[in-house]
């Protein structure tokens, strides 16, 4: 009896080749590498090295080029936040429009109809068939908050072999079977973004323009001069360099007017947001009682969720406050086994009155 066909995606680190020798064991395997345009070496190098690395488990791969794609989903999302004011969050966008939408469509022009990444995080099925992500077991690498926009669809026919393994296990089974991925570190950073200095990338781009403006306080008084709203983050403090009664910290940042707000460190606390643009994993039934993650780092609070007016957007209200709400990342909504029922984009507030 054949085995199923799997798709599995090779990034070149040591978690998707670790990842593809799992399958091996079960599954035919093929390796898929993607090229973005935004690569560091030259592609014959990058396809050598890859191949050499897949050769290590005897599976063929295959070389896809999005650049197109990938400028019009991700890269472009990633400058029009700027515009905004917005913080963008990458991941949230390349996961469900890239990695979990085109590499499938990719994969099945192969005729392969499943995937499988590398990512530390978990899918669940319930007993009336809808899909969830859950964290991996790893608490330092999950990732599930990166993954939590895909829609639920699309994680009918994904695989993730590390959800149930640790980093160390992961490190322990390449060392045991002499798996040598092609990239030795492993990068936090945005892949396309070269030196990690965001700044230097959008001012690259014509639309952005770095002049002079106003820093004011919450009351509305100038207390000094930036040199460009997009060198600043909802909650900063560094770089403001203006004296006063206490530190500022951004608390708003508004392009349209080259303007940044500050505060106090005490006003970077919120008792709610509004998040917009929602995925969920199953209908919710309002008012929703979640644990909400509203960054990558941040440790999930309590809270209520209720509708707006806006069938397509939320209001989240925290039992604690809420420290630097940056509009532009991910809402994540956990329930209390650390499965994602749903997940958003943190709006501006004064879009959703």
């Amino acid at each position: 009896m054949s085995k199923t066909k799997i798709a599995a995606a090779v990034s070149g680190g040591i978690d998707s080749l670790v990842a593809a020798f799992i399958l091996k064991k079960k599954y035919d395997v093929t390796g898929i590498h993607f090229f973005t345009g935004y690569e560091s070496r030259k592609k014959s190098y990058i396809k050598s090295e890859i191949k050499k690395m897949c050769k290590q488990i005897d599976i063929p791969v295959f070389f896809i080029d999005i650049e197109k794609e990938f400028n019009e989903k991700v890269v472009s999302y990633f400058k029009n936040s700027y515009l905004k004011g917005y913080t963008p969050n990458p991941c949230l966008v390349c996961n469900p429009f890239i990695k979990f939408s085109l590499i499938p469509e990719k994969a099945a022009e192969l005729g392969i109809d499943q995937i499988a990444t590398g990512h530390y995080v978990k899918t669940i099925k319930d007993n009336t068939g809808n899909f969830f992500l859950s964290k991996g077991r790893d608490e330092s690498k999950d990732q599930s908050y990166f993954l939590s926009m895909v829609k639920p669809e699309d994680l009918k026919k994904v695989k993730f072999p590390l959800g149930k393994l640790k980093k160390s296990q992961v490190k322990k089974i390449a060392d045991n079977f002499s798996l040598y991925p092609v990239e030795k570190k492993e990068s936090q950073d945005i892949c396309f973004i070269k030196n990690k200095d965001y700044k230097d990338f959008l001012k690259k781009d014509k639309s952005f323009t770095f002049k002079k403006g106003d820093i004011k306080d919450i009351t509305g008084k100038k207390i000094g001069t930036h040199n460009g709203v997009f060198n600043f983050t909802i909650g900063q403090r560094k770089g403001i360099n203006c004296p006063g009664p206490y530190p500022y910290y951004v608390t708003e940042i508004i392009p349209e007017k080259n303007l940044v707000i500050t505060g106090s460190k005490e006003d970077l606390y919120s008792d709610y947001l509004f998040a917009e643009n929602l995925n969920w994993f199953k209908p919710p039934e309002f008012p929703v009682y979640s644990n909400v993650k509203i960054r990558y780092s941040h440790i999930p609070q309590k809270a209520v969720i209720e509708k707006t007016d806006n069938t397509n957007s939320v209001k989240i209200i925290f039992s604690s406050p809420v420290k630097s709400v940056a509009p532009g990342q991910g809402a994540v909504f956990y329930d209390d086994e650390d499965k994602i029922i749903g997940a958003g984009y943190i709006s501006k507030e004064n879009e959703k009155i």
